[in-house]
């Protein structure tokens, strides 16, 4: 569920406009809304709710009074019926003005910290309830290490249930810990996600979309960039929001040891591929490993042919197929002419997206 589905359109004669779904709003909050999630509709509240609260004086939000307080009453029927304590310590926008006043020198009245312990429950309820949807290689599907510009040190929080905790160069990797279900991971998605990320709740839509490609790209060389900036504007000019993410530099094993250490233990070898260069999750459960291969795919570092190597990148592409991923290699020596490579990559991004 998303934030525009609480809204609907007011026809008055002259002109049209959008509103809040009262009829919906007032449902949920019986609970006679139909089959949608509960979970799912906790996150959208919070996102609603996000934009909606005034953060200065010259933001009016999206809703009057009187409608964020119905939102507000519905989100609390709605954690109450998912078994989540949370004393919101507000009931309407001007309460939350107040709240901001009231403790201006003291708690931190950002929406960030105040939704967090709620956003906290419902992954614990996810990570504990989840069933369907992507399969990973042992259960559900979660924890994407992604966009890392330095390796992270992982250590597991919580074995039992599937929880890892980034100890250290957290700062320089992103971190998706939502399930995600069988309609995939599309652009929309993630933007929410990252707008509660520290300090993007307050960007307008073009600045949120803005700060998550440059943070995409960040993590890339020349050619991978390339690749990103040609299906983010494929996606762009489709409408974005229903298109799937392409992930950049996303992490399929995890060892904390460096290639060197591993290789001078005589108790195993260093994992093959650690990192996927991109990773899209598309509806139906597809998941699709793209791959840019240079020289050092299948040669040394002096040039001389090196068949070891492609063997060992041609084993691993099937065990990965074997666990549900399709992978497409493209050879470095394709991206040589930019204008080339865009024609090339939009005909292929257009089939896949239409496969």
């Amino acid at each position: 569920m998303r934030q525009d589905d609480f809204f609907e359109t007011v026809d008055h004669g002259q002109y049209k406009s959008k509103g809040l779904n009262h009829q919906l709003i007032d449902g949920i909050r019986r609970g006679v809304a139909g089959s949608i999630r509960d979970e799912d509709v906790a996150y959208a509240l919070i996102y609603l709710l996000v934009d909606d609260l005034p953060m200065d004086p010259d933001h009016e939000g999206l809703l009057d009074n009187a409608e964020t307080g119905a939102v507000i009453r519905c989100f609390k029927a709605v954690l109450w019926r998912l078994g989540i304590e949370f004393d919101l310590p507000f009931h309407d926008k001007w309460g939350y003005s107040s709240f901001r006043i009231d403790n201006k020198n003291g708690f931190n009245t950002s929406l960030t910290t105040v939704f967090a312990p709620v956003r906290e429950a419902l992954e614990q309820r996810e990570r504990m309830h989840f069933s369907g949807g992507f399969r990973g290689l042992r259960g559900g599907l979660r924890n994407l290490i992604f966009a890392a510009t330095q390796k992270p040190e992982i250590v597991w929080r919580d074995v039992a249930a599937g929880t890892i905790e980034i100890t250290k160069n957290k700062q320089y990797c992103l971190l998706y810990d939502r399930p995600v279900d069988a309609s995939g991971l599309m652009w929309g998605q993630l933007a929410e996600w990252w707008r509660l990320q520290d300090g993007n709740y307050a960007l307008p839509r073009e600045g949120l979309q803005r700060t998550l490609r440059n943070r995409l790209a960040a993590s890339l060389n020349e050619p991978e960039e390339l690749m990103l900036n040609t299906y983010w504007q494929l996606c762009v000019s489709r409408g974005f929001a229903d298109a799937p993410a392409l992930l950049p530099q996303v992490y399929l094993h995890y060892d904390l040891l460096t290639h060197n250490q591993r290789m001078d233990r005589a108790e195993g070898q260093v994992l093959a591929r650690q990192r996927m260069d991109f990773l899209l999750l598309a509806s139906g459960g597809r998941r699709y490993v793209l791959e840019l291969d240079g020289k050092q795919h299948y040669s040394r570092e002096n040039g001389q042919a090196a068949p070891e190597l492609y063997a060992d990148m041609v084993r691993e592409d099937r065990r990965i197929r074997l666990q549900g991923y399709e992978v497409y290699r493209f050879g470095g020596a394709e991206f040589v002419n930019k204008q080339e490579v865009r024609a090339m990559l939009r005909e292929f991004f257009a089939e896949l997206l239409s496969a």
